[in-house]
């Protein structure tokens, strides 16, 4: 992995200074009277057009107008060099966004990777990377190599204080840090309206590491906390009900509202709550149908091939034909892309699935070849909120994964959507969409954002968490816990992954300045993390064990202990 990560760096390094400016050293007068007037948008459409190297960055927070101000860049790039400008994401949704902004040119960064038509299109051209701090060291790595091969140029637009990619190395942050990227930085917030909010989001979006981000991050919640924006509720049902009946007045007005959360567990135990309160004020209508989603278990390929990690029930998925044998050894029809086959049985080291009546050996040395799954229950009714959880197309529309759709009607095995979208097939890759985490909200712009982070979804909560969440509104904040101050302590643990390169010493100087503030105080603040957790879940429980006995005394007629009362 530190090769990896060296050789990314490397050709990052090498092209330095070594090619002619992007826009050819002509003038460009920028149109967008936006874009011209704020100094830093301007001054990053300039840094495009002027670089010399083969890979340029541009760092910009939640909310600073990374999309206006990429519309200029690109009409000027185009116009001065003679290429066209090739808009990439790591996600589907994020595409979608692009698309919607007028990007035409957009597509998946997997299908740069697998398609020989996009990447026939892209030889020569230049390839801007939309939330390029998803992208992993390996798939850089590849950008990189492809991108030098074949005469292109390559911008990364991207905040590496939000979330990252699943896959290992965080190619983006290592780069900045290596100094491997000249980089233009956006820092104007434009999305919240209020200057108290915003005032916030430029600590909590602050471009700095250890100890420093630690205050900054301290500040931005103390802030948000001064403007009211975070509220205590130790009774767990109270909580809820206030989220609910904050999400409902929000659409009563017409609002966008959205809430998040840093677990699943506590996304559905909300959402089972605020359903409830849509139900009571007619926004859901007619029984609730049950259909059956399916959850991905997220096993290695490895893991899929060894029949012992199989259970009765379960669902194999395949993403494309594969050959199949019967179960006496003869040669049958291939298993296609899309089909769900049902796990019956395992027998002697294999694997036995079904589909109409109809039994297969499951191929397990293509594990590569298909996903596995658990069937779960999932009630919905009109006008509930369904969250797509896999990208794939249904009666000739495509659906991206984390994208929300409200939904019109339900019958049998039939879902159809407000949009006019339909979604056949009775195993959905949806889930609810009342309630969504964190990382499904990211790269969403709403009114009003309500984040619910009690104690037991502490786990998950760190700075990315809570930047993302928070970010995402224009007009309000909400933050509901049930401990106030071990909350404070959460949301500063760091979500930055060290990697092998930065560990290793490759880079001293990064080394020595980051390694004490990023290894002995992430330590150090997991061990202060848990021990605030224990403290206040501790004082609650003390506390809720006191208000029931005062309720008991009061029942029996008896005074209560007032030593009891905190």
């Amino acid at each position: 992995m530190v090769a990896a990560e060296k050789a990314m760096i490397r050709t990052a390094l090498d092209g330095q200074a070594v090619y002619e400016p992007m826009g050819r050293g002509q003038e460009w007068v920028i149109r967008d009277e936006k874009v011209a007037k704020d100094e830093g948008q301007a001054a990053a459409v300039r840094h495009v057009l002027e670089s010399k190297d083969f890979v340029t960055s541009i760092r910009g927070p939640a909310g600073t107008g990374k999309t206006t101000m990429a519309k200029e860049a690109v009409e000027a790039i185009e116009a001065l060099s003679g290429r066209s400008v090739l808009m990439f994401a790591p996600s589907s949704s994020a595409v979608g966004v692009l698309q919607k902004e007028g990007f035409a040119k957009s597509d998946t960064f997997k299908q740069l990777e697998i398609s020989d038509f996009v990447q026939d299109a892209a030889r020569g051209q230049v390839l801007w990377i939309d939330e390029a701090g998803f992208l992993s060291v390996k798939q850089m790595r590849w950008l990189g190599e492809f991108a030098e091969r074949n005469g292109c140029r390559v911008i990364l637009a991207g905040d590496t204080r939000q979330h990252h990619g699943v896959e290992r190395g965080d190619a983006l942050r290592i780069m900045e840090r290596a100094a491997a990227v000249a980089q233009a930085a956006l820092s104007k917030i434009f999305r919240q309206q209020d200057p108290a909010l915003r005032a916030a989001m430029y600590d909590l979006s602050a471009d700095c590491a250890g100890a420093r981000k630690i205050e900054k991050t301290q500040a931005g919640f103390d802030k948000l906390d001064k403007f009211g924006a975070i509220r205590e509720m130790e009774d767990n049902h109270e909580r809820m009900h206030a989220i609910a009946q904050t999400h409902l007045a929000a659409i009563k007005e017409g609002k966008s509202s959205l809430i998040v959360s840093p677990t699943h567990q506590d996304a559905r135990a909300v959402a089972g709550v605020v359903r409830q309160a849509m139900r009571a004020e007619g926004l859901l209508t007619g029984d609730d149908q049950i259909v059956t989603r399916l959850q991905r278990l997220n096993l290695t390929e490895s893991q899929r091939r060894d029949a012992i990690n199989y259970e009765l029930g379960q669902v194999v998925e395949f993403h494309c034909k594969v050959k199949s044998v019967s179960r006496d050894g003869a040669k049958g029809k291939p298993f296609r892309s899309g089909e769900h086959w049902t796990v019956v049985r395992r027998q002697s080291g294999a694997v036995v699935v079904r589909k109409d009546g109809q039994e297969k050996l499951l191929p397990l040395t293509q594990a590569g070849k298909f996903e596995l799954y658990r069937q779960e229950q999932l009630a919905l009714a009109v006008g509930d909120q369904v969250r797509v959880t896999k990208n794939f197309t249904a009666g000739g529309q495509r659906y991206s994964n984390n994208s929300l759709h409200k939904v019109a009607g339900i019958d049998g095995d039939r879902i159809s959507l407000e949009d006019g979208g339909t979604i056949n097939g009775g195993m959905f890759h949806v889930d609810q969409g009342v309630v969504v985490t964190s990382h499904a909200s990211q790269g969403k712009t709403v009114d009003q954002v309500i984040a619910s982070v009690p104690v037991s979804a502490f786990a998950q909560a760190n700075e990315a968490q809570f930047y993302v969440s928070m970010s995402r509104a224009r007009q309000a904040m909400h933050l509901f816990t049930d401990s106030k101050a071990a909350l404070r302590e959460a949301v500063c643990r760091p979500s930055d992954r060290l990697s092998p390169y930065e560990l290793s010493g490759a880079n001293e100087e990064e080394q020595e300045r980051t390694q004490p503030d990023l290894q002995a105080g992430a330590r150090r603040k997991e061990k202060e993390m848990k021990a605030a957790v224990e403290r206040y879940a501790k004082e609650l429980d003390a506390h809720r064990r006191a208000v029931l006995r005062q309720d008991w005394d009061k029942s029996r007629g008896q005074e209560p202990d007032r030593g009891m009362e905190r």
